[in-house]
């Protein structure tokens, strides 16, 4: 079968994916603003993070683990997308600064369980909600069925994103 010269949108793939790209670049600043209201609770976990010599590759660990729970270190990288090796060393990193806690697994003592300290939970959640809010709106306009697509969509250049990193 002959590849597609043009997509729905009339343009070759390739402008497709360079429109993606600068829609994508567009949507990354606006996700890494700082919150418009920000709590002394919010200053003192930047500063925190600051002074524990803590980067931005330490922000998607410690979100996914406010969003999603306690996890395994394993568990924790499936979520973001890293590593078992790389995620347990920013696990680490956050551990030693204080911002998560490693307890043993009860159920099974090889595992260990990674969790949000509660007063970094508390710190970083009014923050995640302000970042949430246009995402929430925007998926909001759309149908059902455009946001499904667009989901599905987002997964597969998520997996193609990641598959080349192999």
């Amino acid at each position: 079968m002959a590849a597609r010269t043009t997509t729905k949108t009339g343009k070759s793939p390739m402008k497709d994916a360079t429109d993606l790209l600068t829609l994508l670049s567009g949507v990354l600043v606006g996700l890494k603003k700082p919150p418009t209201n920000p709590s002394a609770k919010h200053d003192e976990l930047r500063n925190a993070f600051e002074q524990s010599e803590l980067g931005e590759r330490h922000i998607a660990p410690l979100i996914a683990l406010v969003i999603g729970g306690p996890a395994s270190v394993g568990e924790l990288a499936e979520r973001i997308g890293l590593t078992p090796a790389t995620t347990s060393l920013l696990v680490g990193e956050l551990s030693r600064a204080g911002f998560v806690q490693r307890q043993e697994d009860e159920a099974d003592r090889r595992r260990t369980i990674v969790s949000v300290d509660e007063s970094v939970e508390k710190a970083v959640r009014p923050s995640l909600g302000q970042t949430l809010e246009p995402l929430d709106r925007a998926l909001a306009r759309m149908s059902v069925a455009q946001r499904r697509h667009f989901m599905d969509g987002l997964r597969i250049v998520n997996e193609e994103i990641r598959g080349s990193e192999a």
